[in-house]
């Protein structure tokens, strides 16, 4: 799933509105939905923007090396995420538990969504990897209806949070991260359409 649906039906499962004592950890839940993907952030500005690696060789080779799958797949870890989520509920940080919270929901939602790319979601425990038949983006492994899938929660998400969310920041915010979403899922069918190189 794209990192900005994440970050919006995060915010709508986990999240609440202005009137709920529970807005104060919005925050902790919008961090939560992005800690996943921030290594592979960094791998791509390294490779793209460092190195001056292609676009074919980032996504079609670098991404499978077995450094940088480890790494992606520690930060993906439901196990440790729910460890460290329940130590910290226990101890009364409730910003760190609804982090945590947050990170075992974004896997959870990447688990049946990813085919060749798929993370060891249970590391420490197992090095076993989910191969669903639905990718979220890939035509040749159902994309279409994985696309649609996240569409269709996407606008439920985020119109759930406009409605329910009245502070004027929080609208403008949700607004624009529906835009990157948009704009990011453009670009995707852009590229793919483009060939590499």
């Amino acid at each position: 799933m794209n990192t900005p649906a994440h970050a919006i039906i995060n915010l709508a499962v986990l999240g609440s509105g202005h009137a709920d004592p529970k807005r104060r950890f919005n925050g902790w839940i919008l961090a939560g939905s992005l800690f996943p993907d921030v290594p592979m952030f960094g791998f791509y500005l390294w490779q793209r923007l460092v190195a001056g690696e292609p676009e074919s060789r980032i996504w079609g080779e670098l991404y499978f090396r077995s450094d940088w799958q480890t790494c992606f797949d520690w930060f993906n870890s439901i196990p440790l995420a729910a460890v460290v989520g329940l130590i910290a509920w226990r101890f009364g940080k409730r910003g760190v538990a609804w982090f945590c919270a947050s990170v075992v929901l974004h896997c959870a939602i990447d688990l049946p969504l990813h085919v060749e790319d798929a993370h060891r979601h249970f590391l420490p425990a197992s090095d076993w990897r989910f191969e669903s038949p639905v990718s979220y983006w890939d035509p040749s492994h159902n994309g279409s209806m994985g696309a649609l899938l996240e569409a269709i929660a996407v606008v439920c998400g985020a119109t759930l949070l406009f409605r329910r969310t009245p502070h004027r920041g929080w609208r403008v915010f949700l607004v624009a991260l529906a835009l990157v979403y948009s704009a990011g899922y453009a670009t995707l069918y852009v590229l793919r359409a483009v060939p590499f190189g």
